[in-house]
């Protein structure tokens, strides 16, 4: 019990002696370099270059002015909940209408008459939407009275894959409004419509 109380003792000794044996007296102390590293100037969320852009294999949409956003817009029929038919022209696919039946329509007056060929329609791009189809059809008046249909009902495939949008593109005509109508939609959780940005070019 003597002999391993005074092995202990020993040990102790040169572990508490140890950092004055190997430093001796020409020890220095090293001192602490803090780098201090500006945020970059961002105001959004950057996607790291590493990382590849979901968008490169979103269906392209027309260059120029979206003539149906921000314009009077009405719906036949009722919505759901809180999703209202002013969210489908207000610039933002976070929000979304949803109709309450079929057919809904959906009619915008863009102001005057306009030279238009494509109507687009967008679901939210995230892939929490699952793939989907719908019915569209789609008429334009001048005179807000007399439609004309220049597409057919016809069934289009939303998939986040390609930004959950579609675009219907046709002949050049002139219109001052433009209606879309919905017959049909495969989505399961939902009775109705929907879209969160329709768009006329």
């Amino acid at each position: 019990m003597r002999t391993r109380k005074k092995v202990c003792a020993l040990v102790l000794a040169l572990v508490l002696a140890l950092p004055c044996l190997c430093l001796g007296e020409d020890w220095e102390e090293i001192p602490t370099v803090v780098t201090i590293v500006s945020a970059p100037d961002q105001t959004e969320a950057q996607r790291p270059t590493c990382f590849p852009d979901p968008t490169e294999n979103y269906i392209p949409l027309p260059e120029g002015e979206n003539l149906a956003e921000n314009k009077p817009v009405l719906a036949s029929g009722t919505h759901t909940d809180v999703y209202v038919i002013s969210n489908i022209n207000d610039g933002s696919t976070s929000t979304y209408w949803e109709s309450n039946g079929y057919p809904a329509e959906v009619t915008f007056e863009l102001g005057e008459i306009y030279t238009v060929s494509t109507v687009a329609v967008c679901l939210n791009p995230s892939s929490i939407w699952e793939p989907r189809k719908q019915e569209i059809a789609v008429q334009v008046s001048v005179d807000g009275e007399s439609f004309k249909e220049i597409v057919s009902a016809e069934l289009y495939s939303f998939d986040a894959a390609t930004g959950n949008r579609v675009r219907i593109d046709f002949d050049p005509t002139q219109a001052a409004y433009v209606r879309v109508i919905f017959t049909k939609n495969t989505a399961q959780r939902t009775g109705g419509a929907q879209a969160a940005e329709i768009c006329v070019y």
